[in-house]
């Protein structure tokens, strides 16, 4: 929450049965430059984790094994462990966190770097793959979905990715 820290504390009880854990982080408008900090990473960390599983894959491996062993290693993140199953299942939907919510952050995020003359070679890959996934049709599947744009797969037809479960 950003804004007036004595107001955000009036409201403490409230904020903390509806919003989870939260922070109070300064001035009005910075709490939506954190969320854009969380968006570029959940952006970044989803389409690296559909890489890294589709290379897998790719080589043979069992995505099982792969999971598990990742799971805890320095290499994981959250988004790995959270999505890492949903990528093996190809389970788009229903979608807990679906392109079309995500998508709109993902521009704002786009102009608000391209304000601040900030270059993102890393957000703008992940960020394409994203638009080719909304272009396409696929905005109400999960984020995760995004393992089929890296495959070269529909993620709209089921039996594309049968042999990429």
């Amino acid at each position: 929450m950003s804004g007036d820290e004595a107001a955000a504390e009036s409201v403490r009880p409230v904020l903390d049965a509806i919003a989870g854990p939260w922070v109070h982080t300064g001035a009005f408008g910075t709490g939506a430059l954190m969320k854009y900090v969380a968006n570029l990473l959940l952006a970044v960390h989803t389409v690296a984790a559909a890489e890294a599983m589709e290379l897998a894959r790719r080589g043979g491996l069992d995505l099982d094994l792969v999971q598990r062993t990742l799971d805890d290693s320095i290499g994981s993140s959250a988004i790995w462990r959270q999505r890492g199953p949903v990528m093996r299942a190809r389970t788009w939907s229903p979608a807990p966190g679906p392109i079309s919510t995500l998508h709109p952050i993902l521009e704002q995020i786009e102009d608000h770097a391209t304000a601040t003359a900030l270059p993102t070679p890393v957000f703008t890959s992940a960020k394409a793959v994203f638009d080719k996934a909304v272009a396409e049709g696929w905005g109400a599947l999960d984020i995760a979905c995004v393992l089929d744009q890296i495959a070269g797969v529909s993620a709209l037809d089921p039996s594309q990715g049968e042999d990429h479960a």
